[in-house]
């Protein structure tokens, strides 16, 4: 009898701290464990939807000193494959720098990047430990800046400051020239210099391919009213 109520009264206390966390936090390493009503899952909505999906790199600096220095790449492919789960599940949400350096490390013991220098090995393994290979694609190849995007496209830039030889990356328009995504917020690298290649990852899931390009628009709004406001 004391064993059943111990039971009771924790199920009780874990459901009420489990909800909490996923409530406040929308951690995807907690979804897991969701409630589950009618074999149907329920959508977990963001509540602050001026934050974007992916902290700015230099949040990191306490969290992750290797993505802080070196991530730039990492964290938008990471603000990518994010995009493309929001959509592909239905369900909206931030993460924070604890979940991100978390995601990091598996990541890095995977082989998907290096862990000193945050290189990234392959954008595809990426995808296929988030488990969205079989949506977004990247052909391991570097284009031009004379490139012609496709409709299915989502475009990363990098880009070189030739005064103090710095490269950065960002999430680009189609258009070749308004940032959707500046992992620093507002890089001088961008600002100062020039685009020096593309990276094509091509949306293969076509479904959903007009609300991730909607949902990118919406973020690139929010980051432009966020860079606005500071």
């Amino acid at each position: 009898m004391n064993n059943k109520m111990f039971l009771c009264i924790y199920n009780f206390f874990y459901k009420l701290l489990k909800d909490y966390f996923i409530k406040k936090y929308k951690s995807e390493l907690l979804e897991s464990a969701a409630y589950f009503k009618n074999s149907y899952k329920e959508p977990v909505k963001e509540v602050e939807i001026h934050r974007l999906v992916v902290p700015l790199q230099m949040q990191f600096k306490e969290q992750n000193e290797v993505i802080s220095k070196f991530g730039c790449y990492f964290l938008c492919i990471l603000f990518i494959s994010l995009v493309i789960k929001e959509i592909k599940n239905s369900v909206e949400k931030c993460f924070d720098c604890f979940e991100i350096d978390l995601l990091f490390k598996g990541l890095v013991n995977k082989g998907c990047l290096r862990g000193d220098n945050a290189f990234v090995n392959s954008p595809n393994a990426i995808f296929a430990n988030l488990g969205i290979d079989e949506d977004i694609f990247f052909e391991e190849k570097h284009h031009p800046t004379s490139y012609i995007p496709s409709e299915s496209d989502i475009l990363i830039g990098k880009y070189k400051d030739t005064s103090s030889n710095f490269y950065h990356f960002v999430i680009l328009n189609s258009d070749l020239k308004t940032v959707i995504w500046d992992s620093l917020g507002n890089s001088k690298t961008v600002s100062n210099g020039h685009l020096e290649s593309l990276r094509a990852f091509k949306i293969q899931n076509k479904a959903i391919l007009e609300r991730v390009k909607d949902r990118l628009e919406f973020y690139s709004a929010k980051f432009r009213n966020n860079l606005e406001v500071a």
